[in-house]
Parts: C-alpha cells; sequence; structure tokens
C-alpha cells in the first residue's frame, strides 16, 4: 500500500508539472497605450479568444510605447523577445513599406481575402522572421485630420503643420500642407500650444485621448483603408502545436470579420460624441476631395517605391492583376 500511495504521488506530481509546462503566456507589445481605440476591437477580442479557446492554458501579458517606443518594436519581435506584436506598417516603414504601400490597395475584406494578398504579406514578414496571424482590413475611410481651425478660402491647408506619419505623404502634398512627426503622447501639447496646426489619425481615438479639448475641427471626407496587422515571432510559431495555430487563425478570421462588419457603427458612434462635444466639420474643397483617392494611393506607392522600388513594383502589379489597385 505503500509503494501505491507512493507512485500515485509521484504521478500526481508528474501530470501536475505537465500542464504547468504546457501552459504559455506570451509577451505581446503594442505600438499604442491602452486610450488606443482599435485594441478593444481587435487585440483585445484575439487575446480573450485564444485565452478561452485554450481553456486558460494561453495568456498573454501586455507592454506599449513606455517599454519599446513604437519605431523600434519590429526588432525586438523579429529578434523573440517579445513573441507578439500590434502594429501599423508606417511604424516600421524603414524596415519594410510592404504593410504600409497594401493601404493603397481598393476593395473590402472578401476581395482582399480572395486575392491572396494575406499570403503575400505573409510570406515576405517571413522574411523579418515574423508571421502575419492576423489582418483587420477596414472598410473605406479610415483616416482623417483633426485641426485646430477650418480650411482656408481654397479649400485646403496651405502653410500648416499636421503631425503625420510617412502614410499620409500623398494627402499632405494634395492639401498644401506640411508634416511633422510626432508621438501620440505629444500631439494633445503641440496643438494646445499651437506647435502643431493639425494631426493626421484613424476616424476612431481622438476621443480618448482628448484632442476635441484643444483642436475643434474634423476634415472631412475621411479617406483611405487601414490594415491593423497582428504578427507573432516566427520561431514561436513554430514551435506550437498545429492545434494551437489552428486556434490563433481561427480567432483572427473572427476578430476580422466582426471588425471590418461593426467598423462603419464605431466610427459614426465617435464622430457623434466629439459633435456633442462641441466638434464641428470642415470640408476640404470639392476640387481636392475629387482626388482624394488617387493621391492617397499615390503618396503610399510613391513613398514606399522609394524605399524598396523591387518589392513595390510587385505588389503593385499583384495588385492591378487582382483588381485592388487601378
Amino acid at each position: 500500500m505503500k509503494k501505491l500511495l507512493q507512485l500515485c504521488t509521484a504521478f500526481a506530481l508528474t501530470a501536475s508539472f505537465a500542464a504547468t509546462a504546457l501552459a504559455q503566456e506570451f509577451r505581446l507589445l503594442s505600438g499604442w497605450d491602452k486610450n488606443y481605440a482599435y485594441s478593444p476591437a481587435m487585440v483585445d477580442p484575439f487575446m480573450k479568444g485564444v485565452q478561452e479557446g485554450s481553456k486558460g492554458r494561453i495568456t498573454f501579458k501586455v507592454s506599449g510605447p513606455e517599454t519599446v517606443p513604437p519605431f523600434e518594436q519590429l526588432e525586438p519581435v523579429s529578434s523573440g523577445v517579445f513573441q507578439f506584436l500590434f502594429t501599423h506598417g508606417a511604424y516600421h516603414f524603414g524596415t519594410t513599406p510592404a504593410m504600409t504601400v497594401v493601404e493603397a490597395f481598393n476593395g473590402d475584406l472578401a476581395a482582399v481575402r480572395a486575392s491572396g494578398l494575406f499570403d503575400v504579406l505573409d510570406k515576405h514578414y517571413q522574411r523579418h522572421q515574423l508571421k502575419l496571424v492576423m489582418l483587420p482590413v477596414s472598410p473605406p475611410g479610415a483616416y482623417n485630420f483633426l485641426l485646430r481651425s477650418p480650411v482656408n478660402a481654397q479649400g485646403d491647408l496651405a502653410g500648416r503643420k499636421i503631425r503625420a506619419v510617412s502614410n499620409y505623404s500623398g494627402i499632405i502634398k494634395l492639401l498644401n500642407a506640411t508634416s511633422t512627426v510626432l508621438p501620440a503622447s505629444d500631439v494633445y501639447t503641440g496643438l494646445d500650444k499651437g506647435l502643431i496646426d493639425g494631426t493626421a489619425w484613424p476616424v476612431i481615438g481622438m476621443l480618448d485621448f482628448r484632442w476635441n479639448e484643444v483642436a475643434k475641427y474634423l476634415l472631412r471626407p475621411s479617406f483611405g483603408v487601414n490594415y491593423q496587422p497582428l504578427f507573432m515571432n516566427l520561431a514561436a510559431w513554430n514551435k506550437l502545436s498545429k492545434q494551437d495555430q489552428e486556434l490563433m487563425s481561427s480567432v483572427a478570421r473572427q476578430v476580422e470579420d466582426a471588425w471590418y462588419k461593426n467598423a462603419n457603427a464605431l466610427w459614426a458612434d465617435e464622430e457623434a460624441k466629439l459633435k456633442a462635444k462641441g466638434m464641428v466639420v470642415t470640408k476640404m474643397g470639392d476640387a481636392h476631395a475629387a482626388k482624394l483617392q488617387a493621391a492617397w494611393a499615390s503618396g503610399l506607392l510613391d513613398a514606399s517605391a522609394a524605399k524598396d522600388a523591387k518589392f513595390t513594383a510587385e505588389i503593385r502589379k499583384f495588385g492591378t492583376e487582382k483588381g485592388l489597385l487601378k
């Protein structure tokens, strides 16, 4: 009996150790702090879905730009210091323009999936030791400008300094403005002190940063399609069981579907709240608005070609052949 008890105890300890060994906490690095409006619609449901699907075996620890600045986050995920990265293509444009240039494409989520673009991007980023796990794609109208004063009599922003990252270059040029780069954390002060005249940003998120307190105008129409990738370190992905890979992929597709379905309603809700707090719409001139999509696309294509001419030519050919780019 004593031997049997010893064997049972040893088995229980072994089983307990094995269960603990199977538990995984992944470190997820985000380009934004908790105020970023897209997190609750994208990365949060992904983490929740994976955690629930794994019955709590897989968990996540999130770090933001206070840990690693947004423009420096690709490398520590590529090298495995962090396992996941929630980011935007403009933040690692210095390494590759791939995720920036594809925002020039037209086409809804179904068309993007049918084209095989996800696999093209996944293959490209694997060269940087990253696995593309999730790619929420927005409807058109994902970006806008928030301004301290309305457009001028010509319907543009001539002479004004706008906080913007590289993907806005075509629109900045169209509206005769100049751009400057600032972290999101400095935008409030920049607007308040008049160091900048406005900021380019997705059409949701401004309310959380309280920028409506220091700038009162929303420039319309909005423009562009937003691609918001979630990457995983490739070596860490390859170590996952097939079951866990399938779980993550399944949850990712569900999040992508939900985002595309709900985005317009979320955008409209935030705009209504901003207007209720005193913000008003200022409209760019008709001549500028007519050129908006073309300026957006050409700006992305030109900037990407200057960075990586070969890849840009390849992705431009792909987009044209698949009907995603005119």
